[in-house]
C-alpha cells in the first residue's frame, strides 16, 4: 500500500468547521486531494488551504468517485444533507471522517454505522476534544486506577446565548427564518446538546471506559428566541460501570465569557480520589486538579497540573485527523471508533425523547 492517501473533501458554503477540515490536508499522509461541492462555492477556499495538494474539483459527486476513487473522505455539511453523502463514500469503499452530528433522523446514522461495520471501514466522528493533552492525561489517570472505581460526575459545557439571537441573527447559519440550519430541528437535528454538548457526552464515555446505560433529561428553550431546538439541556446519565452524574449543556453566557472557556468543566469522583479539569484548559491556563488516596499517592494526595499551549507545534484537529489517516493506511488504530459516534447519537436522541416523555430511558446501540 502507498504511504500517501487519495483524499476527497466534500463540503458546502454553510458547513461547520470547514477550515479545520481543510487544514487537515496538511498531514503528511495525504497525497492527492479532490474537492467535492455541488454548489462549487468552496473550491477556492479548499485550494488555498489545501497545502497545494488539490488537483481536482467536482460538483458531481458520482463523477468524483468514478474519476478520483478516493481512499478516504472528509465530510462536513449541513446535518440534514450528510447521511447520503457519508453513505455514498462508504459504498465506494472509502473510510470516512465527518463533522458531527452526521444526521437528523437517527435511523439514517444507524444505517451508516451498520454499513461501515459490515465493510470493515473506519467511520470517525470529529470529537476532537479527545486529542487535547489534558484530556488524554485525565484518561490515563483514570485508566491506571488512581481514582479507583468511578462513582459520580458533574459536567458543564456553557456557550454564548448571543448566537441564538434571531433579530438580527449574527450569521446566516443561525437565522432560522431565512433557512439557516444551526438552530433548526428539521435541518440540524438538535440544539446545544447535539452540536456542542456531544463532545462532553463522548468524553464522559471515553474517560470512564464504559458505555451509557440510561438517561433522563430536560431539554428546553429557556432564552425564548424563535428557534426550534433547545438552548438548554440538563442530562442525567447512568453508565454501565455504575457511575452516575449530570451534564449541563446550554447557551447561557456572553460571547466574551464563552471565549474565556471558564464555563466548561468536568469533575469525577472515584472510590480512591477525584479529578477536576477543563477540557479547554490548555487555552486559558485552567489547571487540572486531582487527588488520589491510593498506595504511595496517599502521602501527597493533592495535585495541580497546568497544560500550556505556548510553543505548540500543531493543533488537536490536525493531530486527530493525522491519526485517522494513518489508520486508513494500516499504520495503527483510528483516533475514535465507529461505536463512539453511535453511542453519543443514541444517547442524545434518547435524551430528547426523555425530555418529551418525562421518563428515564435505556440506551443501546445496534448490535450492542
Amino acid at each position: 500500500m502507498s504511504d500517501k492517501l487519495r483524499v476527497a473533501v466534500i463540503t458546502e458554503p454553510t458547513a461547520w468547521h470547514r477550515g479545520s477540515l481543510i487544514d487537515a490536508l496538511h498531514n503528511d499522509e495525504v497525497g492527492e486531494v479532490a474537492a467535492g461541492d455541488v454548489t462549487g462555492g468552496t473550491f477556492d477556499e479548499v485550494r488555498q488551504g489545501g497545502a497545494g495538494k488539490v488537483n481536482a474539483t467536482y460538483t458531481d459527486l458520482d463523477q468524483l468517485y468514478r474519476d478520483f476513487q478516493p481512499q478516504a473522505v472528509l465530510v462536513t455539511m449541513e446535518p440534514w444533507r450528510m447521511p447520503p453523502v457519508i453513505t455514498q463514500a462508504l459504498e465506494a469503499g472509502a473510510h470516512v471522517f465527518h463533522e458531527k452530528p452526521g444526521y437528523v433522523d437517527l435511523d439514517d446514522y444507524r444505517a451508516i454505522y451498520r454499513l461501515a461495520k459490515s465493510r470493515g471501514l473506519h467511520l470517525a466522528i470529529a470529537y476532537i476534544s479527545r486529542a487535547y493533552p489534558i484530556v488524554q492525561e485525565a484518561r490515563r489517570l483514570i485508566a491506571e486506577g488512581f481514582l479507583g472505581d468511578l462513582l459520580s460526575f458533574q459536567a458543564w459545557f456553557v456557550a454564548d446565548q448571543q448566537r441564538t439571537i434571531q433579530n438580527p441573527a449574527a450569521r446566516y447559519e443561525y437565522n432560522v427564518a431565512a433557512g439557516g440550519w444551526f438552530f433548526s430541528k428539521e435541518l440540524g437535528g438538535g440544539g446545544h446538546l447535539t452540536i456542542l454538548g456531544c463532545h462532553y457526552l463522548d468524553l464522559l464515555r471515553h474517560l470512564a471506559g464504559s458505555d451509557f446505560k440510561s438517561v433522563s433529561a430536560l431539554c428546553r428553550n429557556v432564552g425564548g428566541e424563535a428557534i426550534t431546538v433547545e438552548d438548554a439541556a440538563v442530562v442525567s446519565l447512568e453508565l454501565q460501570d455504575g457511575m452516575v452524574g449530570n451534564l449541563n449543556s446550554g447557551y447561557y453566557t456572553s460571547s466574551a465569557e464563552y471565549g474565556s472557556s471558564r464555563h466548561n468543566g468536568i469533575i469525577l469522583w472515584g472510590r480512591d480520589g477525584w479529578l477536576k479539569f477543563n477540557p479547554n484548559g490548555e487555552s486559558n491556563g485552567d489547571p487540572m486538579q486531582w487527588a488520589s488516596y491510593s498506595g504511595a499517592q496517599a502521602s501527597a494526595p493533592l495535585k495541580t497540573w497546568t497544560f500550556d499551549k505556548a510553543g505548540a507545534l500543531t493543533d488537536p484537529y490536525r493531530v486527530f485527523t493525522g491519526q485517522f489517516f494513518r489508520a486508513c493506511l494500516g499504520q495503527g488504530p483510528p483516533p475514535i471508533e465507529p461505536e463512539a459516534g453511535m453511542w453519543v447519537n443514541e444517547v442524545t436522541t434518547a435524551a430528547y425523547a426523555s425530555s418529551d416523555s418525562g421518563r428515564m430511558l435505556s440506551v443501546s446501540i445496534p448490535g450492542g
